[in-house]
């Protein structure tokens, strides 16, 4: 932590967030970051983590967004967003979940591009998928500029 607490952030880069289950692409972040942007935000693992910063236990459970309602997740990705100042969103679905449902009122609340994918089984990201990713960076550089 000290280490990462000391270094400089990544400049020139496209600042992204990943929400949403657990991607099962095994090559996903490799992905990303050769074509030039930086996860800075990680739902699942950040709330896995539990941050809050509550003395009280039972409130630090009630502070974990991830396995209750879509607005209590929402609120917790704008605070994300506006904090990590993120240039997009990327919301990994399980195929068939009901978690797809929430991705329409995500794109509603959130203030922010945001690319839905989904997965259905573990392997490497297809083609398909990796042409949705390179056209949102891509739309991304283009807003930046």
């Amino acid at each position: 932590m000290k280490e990462a607490a000391n270094r400089e952030p990544a400049r020139d880069r496209l600042r992204l967030g990943f929400i949403g289950v657990p991607t099962i692409f095994s090559d996903i972040y490799e992905f990303i970051e050769d074509r030039g942007a930086s996860v800075v935000f990680n739902e699942v693992q950040r709330q896995f983590a539990i941050p809050s910063e509550s003395e009280d236990y039972v409130q630090r459970y009630v502070d974990y967004t991830y396995p209750y309602d879509v607005f209590s997740r929402i609120d917790d990705a704008k605070t994300q967003q506006e904090e990590r100042k993120l240039d997009g969103l990327i919301h990994y679905v399980q195929s068939f979940c009901y978690r797809q449902i929430q991705d329409i009122i995500m794109k509603e609340r959130i203030d922010c591009p945001i690319l839905a994918i989904e997965g259905d089984g573990p392997s490497g990201i297809d083609a398909r998928t990796k042409i949705r990713i390179e056209s949102f960076l891509e739309m991304l550089e283009a807003k930046q500029r």
